[in-house]
């Protein structure tokens, strides 16, 4: 016993152990906003699968990613927001709600601005740490 713990403790030394996250530690960190109320970006690699076919397995990796969540409104008086003003522009209106919880999906939206909806479950890596469950 002492010896499988001294060659455990070599292993975290010598920097050979990666460094690794927590599943609820990884939802936490998406879903709080920054300072300015916005998302946070973050960087995730996953494992892609279709239930139904049993079909996938694909390694999809995203730098720079961020939850799809409504952000705090920015000022309406900001010259940005004056600038970009549209009159015509209608908003949209989500038709289905996403059932996320249940699902163990989330949203997340790429720098392109496309979205992919990624099953929590298989995630496997976030910002450079190794998910653990």
């Amino acid at each position: 016993m002492p010896v499988l713990f001294y060659q455990l403790l070599l292993l975290q030394f010598s920097g050979m152990v990666e460094e690794s996250i927590y599943i609820n530690e990884v939802l936490e960190i998406m879903r709080t906003p920054n300072k300015e109320g916005r998302a946070v970006k973050f960087d995730i690699s996953y494992r892609t699968l279709n239930r139904n076919s049993k079909t996938g397995g694909k390694l999809k990796y995203f730098e720079n990613a961020k939850l799809v969540m409504q952000e705090k409104a920015m000022d309406p008086h900001s010259i940005y927001a004056l600038q970009n003003f549209k009159p015509s522009e209608k908003k949209k209106v989500i038709k289905k709600k996403p059932n996320h919880y249940d699902q163990k999906t989330r949203n997340i939206r790429l720098e392109n601005g496309e979205i992919k909806k990624v099953h929590y479950m298989y995630i496997e890596t976030f910002n450079g740490k190794k998910v653990l469950y």
